[in-house]
């Protein structure tokens, strides 16, 4: 599950879209156990950064996930 944004982060650069969605999604407590030893596949419509895809995998494998697979339609270009 996901918190939401204050505010846009489309604008943002690398270092504040990092910042933003630091403990922005959560595991609801009734599926932690379904989670347990898992292989999960996210998928993102288009990557940035590539820091919501990061905090997502962070956030399943703290819950008991043991590989989390991203796949990604489209890539945006470099930002600096």
């Amino acid at each position: 599950m996901r918190h939401h944004y204050e505010h846009p982060q489309a604008r943002e650069n690398r270092v504040n879209r990092h910042k933003a969605i630091h403990e922005m999604f959560y595991v609801n407590p009734k599926f932690q156990a379904a989670l347990q030893g898992r292989t999960i596949i996210v998928f993102d419509d288009v990557m940035t950064s590539g820091a919501t895809l990061n905090e997502i995998a962070r956030i399943l494998k703290d819950n008991g996930v043991h590989q989390v697979i991203n796949w990604v339609l489209l890539r945006t270009l470099h930002q600096r």
